[in-house]
């Protein structure tokens, strides 16, 4: 199983997770930090490298994030480069995290290329004809 850390600004990590939550139920091996207003970037690299550790005894872990360049990014690539089986991802919206959740059992770049084809065709625009 691939774990999961949710990252972002704010309570976009919490806020989402409940969406999550409330379609695919409670999920294990899924970590959750909000980067909140006063939050400093070594508190924050330190929740998550507290999330790692967590999730240690899985073979991969994917922390998704919210915006690329971000405190919760940088800090997350950062420490991926001490941690080879994390990889990180920005851009995280509810029906690639979604889809996450239902494929964590496939190899871990089956799985980043999976997900990331679920953003992408999970955005649509609604126009009337």
């Amino acid at each position: 199983m691939i774990g999961i850390i949710l990252s972002g600004h704010g309570h976009f990590a919490s806020g989402l997770y409940s969406s999550i939550k409330l379609i695919a139920g409670e999920q294990e091996n899924f970590e959750i930090i909000d980067y909140e207003e006063g939050m400093s970037a070594d508190t924050l690299a330190t929740r998550i490298e507290g999330a790692i550790q967590n999730l240690s005894s899985l073979k991969d872990i994917v922390v998704f994030t919210d915006i690329a360049g971000g405190t919760p990014f940088n800090e997350s690539a950062k420490l991926s480069v001490a941690h080879g089986n994390v990889r990180v991802l920005s851009g995280t919206n509810a029906p690639l995290l979604l889809d996450s959740c239902f494929k964590r059992n496939v190899s871990i770049d089956e799985f980043m290329e999976e997900i990331m084809q679920s953003g992408k065709e999970g955005m649509k625009v609604f126009k009337v004809k």
